[in-house]
């Protein structure tokens, strides 16, 4: 697929750098200390350098250091680059413009504002800055919305009461305010909440390192989850933005060899066989017929043409498939004899199949990844039905589904090891996946080591799985067998344990959180 998409773009222009500037500032002198700002700045930091940006990191900075950082920022950019700004600490509108604070803001006495303004940093003239180099495209993400400090409140903000005020964006830029202007942005859910990030930014992270997730679609994304979590607490937050931008943008590149040539209209040609890529994978109708309504607007594309033969063909083998001659070797008989004895044989390894009635239902799908799970045999989920398999089940002996150490209850597991964080009970989660689907659901998990959990996956989809979860640190390794395929995410869970975000292997995005 990259040698064609290679072959289809004329030229090879040389790939633009990607700078990113980050603050986060806690350490005030003389208005309220904030928390939860550095670590935003140095987790959004990390993931930006992982993606490939070249960062400069700046934390706890003063009037001083912040105008240094900016200077070296503006001094490395020049034109056609990219450049990233994230700034997470106070800020204050005041007479319209957006004023981000250092450290060592002094506590203005009644009438300074001139003077609050000369001592911070505008952010329309920093925007103006960056735009002067000549960078092409500028993302600009503020989580500065706060209480005003000077009203001795926990926040972020001194102007008005709280946030900051609608910004006019150069073109070729990408502004995010992290709640919409007027509003307060949260840095946790509750009192007791002790997530190492805010609301907002522990939403945006697992989303910059998403392969192909294009930043509208980022936004549009973040904006939803971020207002559905602060509705859970009864609190109003809904990111605001503002798009001057030329094309498409991507955080995370899944092929920067192809993405390095690609304008913004080959960019979105990409997107369309990306998604093509995807719905040929998944295998069913159900799929294709997606594509093709996401992109009716693109018949005469050869990508949409492609689908169109696809579902043809699917067409013509249901119509000519009661006319073709059976294969003895294949009869619907013989298999559900063949799934009958291995509904017997799970349970007599008692992994709970249910009836031995040959229909390989929910129930007996879970019951077979549960004893490859439990026993380590060598089958796939797709070997369900098949005379291996069966043949396995009955040469298992002594390995049954309950002689695993995974059966032993989490006292007895407790006090035989020291445990890190413990993920087990029920969970509800919400996630977004490729071609606009959305989904939600509950997981359960119960642990089977001092770090690690089985669990089950249950959505609003139908689609059930057995799921495998490791933990190192806050650091999340998932394995899920659903019905037909695996998929493997990666996430961290948030530092009091109460929720967590994942990226999957499929491209799916997911947040959970605790219910009992």
């Amino acid at each position: 697929m990259t040698l064609l998409l290679l072959a289809l773009v004329p030229g090879s222009a040389a790939a633009e750098r990607r700078m990113a500037l980050v603050i986060g500032n806690d350490a005030y002198d003389q208005v309220p200390r904030l928390e939860k700002a550095v670590a935003d700045a140095t987790a959004i930091a990390e993931t930006l350098t992982a993606q490939g940006f070249e960062t400069i990191t700046a934390t706890d900075s003063s009037r001083r250091q912040m105008n240094r950082s900016i200077s070296e920022f503006t001094g490395q950019l020049q034109a056609g680059d990219t450049a990233v700004l994230f700034f997470a600490g106070h800020g204050v509108e005041i007479d319209g413009e957006n004023y981000l604070l250092p450290t060592d803001i002094i506590a203005p006495a009644s009438g300074e504002r001139d003077f609050i303004k000369s001592e911070s940093i505008a952010l329309s003239a920093l925007l103006d800055r960056i735009r002067a180099t000549g960078a092409r495209t500028t993302i600009a993400i503020i989580d500065a919305c706060r209480n005003n400090p000077f009203q001795n409140t926990t926040g972020r903000s001194i102007g008005g009461a709280r946030g900051l005020g609608r910004i006019t964006a150069p073109q070729g830029t990408f502004v995010i305010f992290s709640a919409g202007a007027g509003q307060l942005a949260l840095d946790e859910l509750t009192e007791d909440e002790v997530a190492e990030n805010s609301v907002f930014t522990r939403l945006l992270l697992p989303r910059l390192a998403q392969p192909d997730l294009e930043l509208r679609t980022l936004v549009a994304d973040l904006r939803t989850e971020v207002r559905d979590l602060a509705r859970s607490v009864n609190h109003q937050q809904f990111p605001a933005y503002y798009d001057e931008l030329l094309g498409d943008f991507y955080f995370a590149r899944a092929s920067s060899s192809v993405q390095e040539t690609l304008g913004p209209d080959n960019a979105t040609t990409d997107h369309m066989r990306a998604d093509f890529d995807l719905a040929r994978s998944i295998g069913t109708p159900e799929a294709i017929q997606v594509f093709l309504d996401r992109y009716t607007d693109r018949k005469d594309e050869f990508t949409y043409r492609m689908a169109l033969q696809l579902r043809e063909k699917d067409e013509s083998d249901t119509r000519l498939a009661p006319e073709q001659e059976p294969d003895p070797a294949a009869q619907e008989p013989d298999r559900k004899t063949i799934i009958r004895e291995t509904q017997a044989a799970l349970n007599a390894a008692k992994c709970s199949a249910g009836s031995a009635d040959g229909v390989p239902g929910p129930r007996t799908r879970q019951a077979f990844q549960r004893f490859i799970t439990d026993t380590g045999a060598a089958l796939k989920a797709t070997d369900l039905g098949t005379a291996k398999a069966l043949q396995a089940i009955r040469q298992s002996g002594s390995r049954t589904c309950n002689a695993q150490p995974a059966a032993q209850p989490d006292a007895a597991v407790s006090r035989a090891q020291p445990a890190g964080f413990n993920i087990a009970g029920n969970w509800q989660f919400r996630a977004s996946c490729p071609l606009f689907i959305k989904t939600t659901g509950t997981a359960s998990y119960t642990r089977t080591g001092p770090n690690s959990f089985r669990g089950t996956v249950n959505d609003s989809l139908g689609q059930s799985a057995t799921t495998l979860v490791t933990l190192t640190g806050r650091k999340m390794k998932f394995v899920l067998n659903w019905a037909t395929v695996t998929t493997y995410a990666s996430g961290t869970l948030a530092a009091d344990g109460r929720s967590y975000s994942n990226v999957a292997s499929n491209g799916c995005t997911a947040t959970a959180w605790r219910v009992s």
